[in-house]
């Protein structure tokens, strides 16, 4: 058989480990402590947003009405050039004072008798306002300009004209804008919430299944590493008889032994593989050709295994890309090992290297049984081995999967009438 099924797995119930604190305690479709912590952290999120955006907005209505309020009061500079009969009368929201040097009012025009009481004013700042010679904030109620009277005669020598105007209305408009946000904000917090509790249960369960997959994992690794064991213990207690007559089976069951331990040390080094690249520990990376990579692959798997016949089709072109030769070698070669050991003596296999939409692809494909239906869609899970118990350790084409991962592809497995067809993409080299 050229594919890979699916090899028996011990069964491993759900159930929280030795602390008790598993996420399966919480029961199925609830959230544990990581689903609260997510709708907290997108609650505050929200919060801060929609606080920032509230307080930009409200400074911004806030500014550009006190622009205008300056902008009116402008239009009353030239009242101190006026004659009391010339002077316009002051609006709703206006009011126009005239101080004396010591501050005290000497005329009072205002707009409208609910204006706010103008808060009093000091020698000291009525020069300090007149020399600014632009509106300013006057206590919390009030935008005044204050402009020293140049010759009012000599009663009027030395006094000043307050043109100041209401800020009630700016206020007004502020609060009524932030009201208006707090209650349309009120839905969106609704949904906000809403999406971060399915996010936090969508997590728990992501968890579950991740806690699910490494409780299944250790358990098919120790039953895998178990196995070698085994047969070295028998054979090693077989090995130690000192009869004579037993020699040639103590010569066997050496051998044995050091095949089995050999078998156990590949394991493990494909377990420390996967580990390192489920990590994500930097690769080596360097120009690689995958044209002469793959030449490589298949003069070693010819030397090796003269009865499984491999050919090798090379497109035109530039084949490089960035990343470890090792482990692309690696990849390249499991696959060449899975199409010898899944098929019968003298099936051919075909290796190719190619280019196609700004990627390198890479296939191998064979003319053997090909892959059952039943487990294609497991094809590429760890201890996932054909049909014969003893035909590889099941590891050697999630390897293929996780290295094609770690350079920033896809491996695939390809729909085909016979014999199994796996893809390869792979970034190309800028």
């Amino acid at each position: 058989m050229r594919g890979v099924t699916a090899s028996a797995r011990p069964d491993t119930p759900d159930r929280p480990g030795p602390t008790g604190t598993g996420l399966n305690r919480w029961g199925p479709g609830r959230s544990g402590p990581t689903g609260y912590l997510t709708v907290a952290y997108w609650l505050g999120a929200t919060l801060v947003t929609l606080g920032a955006v509230a307080t930009l907005s409200a400074s911004l209505l806030g500014q550009l009405l006190t622009q205008r309020t300056d902008e009116e009061i402008e239009k009353f500079r030239g009242i101190a050039q006026l004659t009391v009969s010339e002077r316009p009368a002051p609006d709703g929201e206006c009011l126009i004072l005239v101080l004396d040097a010591q501050a005290r009012t000497i005329e009072r025009y205002a707009g409208s008798p609910r204006l706010p009481a103008f808060p009093a004013l000091d020698p000291a700042g009525l020069d300090a306002h007149a020399a600014r010679d632009r509106p300013v904030a006057v206590g919390s109620a009030y935008r005044a300009l204050v402009v020293r009277v140049p010759d009012a005669g000599v009663d009027r020598r030395g006094t000043y004209i307050v043109i100041a105007r209401s800020t009630q209305d700016i206020h007004r408009a502020v609060v009524d804008l932030l009201r208006i946000e707090g209650v349309v904000s009120l839905p969106l917090l609704g949904g906000v919430v809403a999406g971060a509790r399915r996010l936090g249960r969508r997590e728990a369960r992501q968890r579950q299944e991740a806690e699910r997959g490494l409780r299944e994992f250790l358990a098919a690794a120790g039953h895998e590493l178990r196995n070698p064991l085994t047969t070295i213990s028998g054979y090693a207690q077989l090995a130690r008889t000192g009869d004579p007559a037993y020699e040639q089976m103590r010569e066997k069951a050496l051998g044995r032994v050091a095949a089995e331990v050999e078998r156990m040390d590949s394991l493990i080094d494909e377990l420390v593989l996967l580990s390192r690249l489920d990590l994500g520990q930097p690769l080596n990376v360097q120009p690689v050709d995958l044209g002469q990579l793959c030449r490589d692959a298949v003069r070693s798997a010819l030397d090796c295994h003269p009865g499984h016949p491999v050919r090798l089709l090379v497109a035109p072109g530039e084949h490089t890309v960035i990343g470890d030769p090792f482990r692309l070698h690696q990849l390249v070669a499991n696959l060449l090992t899975n199409a010898r050991v899944h098929t019968p003596e003298g099936t051919r296999a075909t290796l190719g290297v190619g280019t196609e939409d700004g990627h390198r692809v890479i296939e191998v494909t064979d003319d053997g049984p090909g892959v059952p239906e039943e487990v294609r869609a497991r094809v590429f899970d760890r201890f996932v081995r054909g049909e014969d118990p003893g035909a590889g350790s099941g590891l050697g084409l999630s390897i293929v999967a996780a290295v094609a991962a770690a350079h920033g592809g896809t491996v695939t497995l390809q729909p085909s009438d016979h014999g199994a067809w796996f893809r390869i993409r792979l970034p190309a080299a800028p």
